[in-house]
């Protein structure tokens, strides 16, 4: 069901006030924390730090990364909100504005004199001196410009004066686009290209079979097309599973590739492999040299990242490219396709080069185990209340709010009681707090992205480790991942009600480095979080709370006090290694009041191994189920498709045999005959066999 504006921007206003309230933070900052996040996820930058600062003639909220982490933009986020239930609207002197106040305040950063005015620990202190040492290398400045309201302009591309010569670029999301990109359904923003807009229509030859599940082109690239759709897009065209390794830096232009463009432009297309893309939709003709792509809908490089990037640089050298093509693998999937098949092209297409496995991470079976957890564990009732609520854990991103939508008025309020907002769980939401608690604080202050990268490697890891019955990620398990959900989200909230924290602050840093901390304080005392107790009581004791804003005190003081040598910037200092490490190491007093939310590392063991046990005897009975309801003529399928195909030892061929013959020969299989016979089956589907 898609979401009209007005729904869109109820949507919106409840994500904002549903920030605020369990943070704690005030509406504007829930709102810059609310959108940027699903920019974030379209694709539009990588991270984004809040930044608030505004004075006569100047304004901006936030920034993205450290130019040198962001292809050398510098990513300006201006934000505003307005609390009407009635959609307003942003008009052409609204954006001139924008603009001119946020240039503003980036020239103004060049001048130590200004900077110094400043409170030294205060996040805009940390930008505007990182503007001032990156200056030489800021290529573009992005003024990205987020608001509840609709542009009620009829060009939607404003193009701001350059900022003491470098160029400048307006981006708008409104809640017009906000819509949009909530009904395409997808993870990230659509990417529509019309070629005509980048140097024309591309030349390809149709590779596609009769029976084909989806068309593939071979196609000819342009180099100045590929520079000047790379320019607009930039990162968003690298599939974002993959982006970790695709990402395309200056520094890391290959030396093989622009000897070729420098030296040898017409040899390119025979010396590079060239790309590998997807698309959901094109739009062809047919010319008298046969066919011509005009427009391809949801374009993404899926190899070939480190290519498109040193054709870019190479031409912000002033390198002629217009001898240079490359050749491109064009794969049209369709929608209700691309979920199965992209991230296996993506895969298959970057099987030679050193991509981790775990940059496939967002269609690992963890999700669909976590999320069957979810569905089946009940939280207990508050006190005073008899109402179950359950945790919603959002394997694919939007599930929650469309789950919702689809339901009556009345059905709505009901399931606002079992699944309350504030049990809302996403994917990079676990992967902060559980990245917090194992020791990671200077990943997570990176941004949701990469906190997600690095969980996806710790998963995938312990998920191989663990072989096809994975019994660690079991009931125990869901649970202590829940209790540090809880923690993570009521320390956010103390921590915004503290004195010595100032809004806007470093609030996110302070909690996971805080929690790191605690894990390691407990460590060393041998006990560990009773997260048993937490679950019952579905919240913290006031023991916990102290320990935990003690510790957020000497974490903030650390993050705003960074040693001599070291970034001045307290957001990028968080980021670095170096700070956790010191942070390590910092004596805190802290009262020995662990007992009341604590038990012993032995015990917490036990406990561990019971859900262990639990797991390994409801696989068997699952394993078992899935092999009975396939019934007999299924196996008998399955045993004449591997026997023709020469896939079946002896032992093999007996158990398929058996199979052929459920229920009645149940009795002939013991618990692992059941797990064989659905490997014998993966082995059959993995070679075509397709029922």
């Amino acid at each position: 069901m898609e979401l009209t504006l007005e729904e869109t921007l109820n949507w919106l206003s409840a994500e904002v006030n549903s920030f605020s309230e369990m943070n704690g933070s005030l509406t504007e900052e829930a709102f810059f924390q609310v959108f940027t996040d699903e920019i974030i996820a379209a694709g539009e930058i990588d991270n984004a730090d809040r930044c608030y600062f505004k004075k006569l003639g100047m304004r901006i909220d936030g920034y993205g990364s450290d130019p040198i982490d962001s292809d050398n933009e510098l990513n300006v986020i201006v934000a505003d909100y307005s609390p009407s239930e009635t959609i307003e609207n942003v008009n052409k002197l609204d954006i001139e504005n924008v603009c001119k106040r946020s240039a503003n305040f980036i020239s103004k950063c060049l001048s130590q004199d200004f900077i110094n005015e400043m409170d030294v620990s205060s996040p805009e202190y940390g930008f505007a001196d990182m503007v001032r040492l990156r200056w030489k290398d800021i290529s573009k400045i992005r003024i990205i410009f987020i608001t509840n309201k609709s542009l009620s302009i009829r060009k939607t591309e404003f193009h701001p004066s350059p900022v003491l010569g470098i160029k400048s670029e307006f981006i708008c999301w409104d809640i017009n686009r906000l819509q949009q990109y909530k009904n395409s359904g997808k993870e990230k923003e659509p990417i529509s290209i019309k070629l005509e807009d980048f140097g024309g229509a591309i030349s390809a030859l149709n590779a596609t079979n009769p029976n084909d599940l989806c068309e593939s082109y071979l196609c000819i690239m342009p180099g100045d097309t590929l520079a000047k759709i790379y320019e607009k897009f930039g990162n968003r065209l690298l599939e974002k599973n993959v982006r970790v390794f695709l990402q395309a830096r200056k520094k890391s232009v290959n030396d093989g590739i622009k000897t070729t463009l420098e030296e040898e432009p017409g040899m390119f297309f025979c010396y590079n492999n060239g790309l590998t893309a997807t698309s959901c939709n094109i739009e062809k003709s047919l010319t008298n040299h046969g066919i011509a792509i005009d427009t391809i809908d949801d374009f993404q490089i899926v190899n070939g990242g480190q290519t498109t990037a040193s054709i870019f640089y190479s031409s912000k050298r002033n390198i002629d490219l217009s001898n240079v093509k490359v050749q491109m693998k064009l794969t049209v999937v369709e929608e209700k396709k691309s979920q199965d098949i992209v991230p296996k092209i993506s895969e298959y297409a970057n099987s030679q080069n050193k991509v981790n496995k775990a940059d496939f991470f967002s269609n690992h079976p963890f999700h669909r185990e976590f999320k069957k957890l979810s569905d089946l564990k009940s939280a207990p009732p508050a006190p005073g209340s008899n109402q179950i609520t359950y945790w919603f854990y959002e394997r694919v991103r939007g599930e929650y709010a469309e789950t919702r939508q689809k339901k009556s008025t009345p059905e709505r309020k009901a399931f606002d009681n079992i699944y309350p907002r504030k049990q809302l769980v996403t994917k990079t939401d676990l992967s902060i707090v559980l990245n917090s608690f194992a020791g990671y604080p200077d990943v997570v202050s990176k941004g949701a992205q990469k906190s997600f990268q690095h969980f996806s490697g710790l998963i995938r890891e312990e998920w191989e480790k663990q072989g096809s019955d994975n019994k660690k990620f079991n009931d125990q398990y869901f649970i202590s991942s829940m209790g540090k959900v809880l923690i993570f989200r009521i320390f956010e909230k103390l921590v915004s009600s503290q004195e010595w924290y100032e809004k806007g602050g470093y609030r996110r840093n302070i909690v996971t480095y805080s929690l790191s901390k605690l894990n390691i304080i407990l460590r060393q005392k041998g006990i560990e979080l009773n997260f048993e107790k937490l679950w019952k009581n579905q919240s913290i004791n006031e023991d916990l709370q102290e320990i935990l804003l003690l510790i957020g005190r000497e974490a903030q003081n650390h993050i705003e006090n960074p040693p001599e040598g070291t970034i001045k910037n307290r957001t990028e200092y968080a980021k670095k290694k170096t700070c956790w490490d010191l942070f390590k190491k910092t004596d805190i007093k802290l009262p020995e009041k662990f007992d009341s939310f604590t038990i012993k590392k032995s015990e917490a063991l036990k406990i561990r191994k019971e859900g262990i046990k639990i797991k390994k005897m409801d696989n068997e009975f699952s394993s078992q189920m899935q092999v009975i309801n396939y019934g007999g003529n299924f196996w008998t399928k399955v045993l004449e498709f591997s026997n023709q195909n020469n896939l079946l030892l002896k032992n093999d061929w007996i158990l398929l045999r058996n199979a052929s013959s459920l229920p009645k020969s149940i009795s002939k299989f013991n618990d692992r005959d059941w797990k064989n016979l659905l490997k014998l089956l993966e082995r059959a589907r993995n070679k075509g066999f397709n029922k």
